[in-house]
């Protein structure tokens, strides 16, 4: 239900290059920085299927989808990373609210290169999902666990409240849906007012 993430977002050489001019400041005003957070927004629905990187939670169950840097951004943190490729995704609301994600550190040791640092929580790009999630599906429930006594996964359970009633529930309902669109083919029309009826509460 939570899958590694393979298709990071790929900067052009002026993105490149308007990054540089903005002094890799992520807040920065200039056009081409805005320009760059809608096609960062647009890649990621795409390729993410419009799906949390945490939580694996179509974004409109649980608020809306918001970019994440996944090392936090912020200025006693990891601003070198802000806009490293891999250190970029699209979480929802929820996982990246002040009682989740927000600013929690996600880096257990801090090395130069982004790609070798590593991370409390299972990270959704560097790291196989598979070794790490046990899922038990059920009509009512999918039911979460650690697999393989991995650290990472009880962390990110634990942060993300992926065990909770409601996700496990949540989960169950996208997954009927997703079997329902599957097997039946549904029109647009009917799966959105199937999305209105199961959205996450």
């Amino acid at each position: 239900m939570i899958n590694q993430l393979l298709n990071p977002y790929s900067f052009s050489a002026a993105e490149s290059n308007c990054i540089t001019l903005a002094g890799n400041n992520w807040d920065s005003n200039r056009n081409c920085i805005n320009q760059l957070k809608g096609d960062l927004n647009t890649h990621f629905d795409s390729h993410q299927h419009e799906k949390c990187c945490y939580c694996g939670l179509l974004y409109d169950r649980t608020g809306r989808g918001e970019i994440e840097h996944i090392a936090p951004k912020g200025a006693t943190l990891y601003p070198q990373f802000c806009f490293n490729a891999n250190n970029l995704a699209k979480a929802c609301q929820l996982c990246n609210s002040s009682s989740m994600k927000h600013t929690y550190n996600s880096i257990q040791t801090l090395l130069p290169n982004y790609d070798q640092c590593i991370f409390k929580i299972v990270h959704p790009y560097l790291d196989d999902h598979s070794l790490h999630y046990k899922w038990h599906y059920g009509i009512r429930s999918v039911i979460i666990s650690v697999a393989n006594n991995s650290t990472k996964a009880r962390e990110s359970i634990r942060v993300f409240e992926l065990d909770s009633v409601k996700r496990t529930r949540a989960r169950a309902s996208q997954k009927n849906q997703e079997r329902l669109d599957f097997f039946y083919n549904i029109p647009n029309v009917i799966k959105q007012r199937i999305q209105s009826v199961l959205k996450f509460k």
